[in-house]
């Protein structure tokens, strides 16, 4: 009735978060079957840096989010930094993906620091692509579930 509430919360994080160094990278030994990118046609541009990931869904189960939280992402070191390079957000596994345009940057004394973006699920299917995705990622990354808020 135009109205949805949250049943249960989830955030994965990393197994460093709160740690030295705050954001882990990915070990370069192995090549990656599941990554994120933040340009659908570049392959060599994968994101280093293990994001954080709010999952929120609704009551009936139908319908769900993902907020992504990348503090210092490895996009950021590129030389060419810009609004041009950023295209969206696009998860890739098994010749699979999944994308948003949803990206917000934070910017701090004029240099980004932050981004942030947001998927949305409109049915059962978009949300089971994604728990796959997530299986796959948390796999070779070491996300973990946890019931932490850590965004307000």
């Amino acid at each position: 009735m135009g109205y949805s509430q949250v049943v249960r919360q989830w955030t994965l994080t990393p197994l460093s978060v709160g740690s030295n160094p705050p954001t882990p990278v990915y070990p370069k030994q192995k090549q990656m079957k599941a990554y994120i990118s933040f340009s659908p046609f570049n392959f060599i541009l994968k994101e280093k840096t293990l994001p954080i990931v709010k999952l929120t869904k609704s009551k009936n189960g139908e319908t769900g989010t993902a907020t992504f939280l990348f503090i210092n992402p490895s996009l950021f070191e590129q030389k060419r930094c810009d609004n041009a390079l950023i295209e969206g957000m696009y998860l890739h596994w098994n010749d699979k993906n999944i994308n948003t345009q949803d990206v917000t940057l934070f910017f701090e004394e004029g240099k980004p620091f932050l981004l942030k973006s947001v998927l949305i699920f409109k049915n059962a299917k978009e949300w089971f692509d994604f728990l796959s995705f997530m299986t796959c990622y948390s796999k070779e990354t070491g996300l973990l579930f946890s019931e932490q808020n850590l965004f307000s």
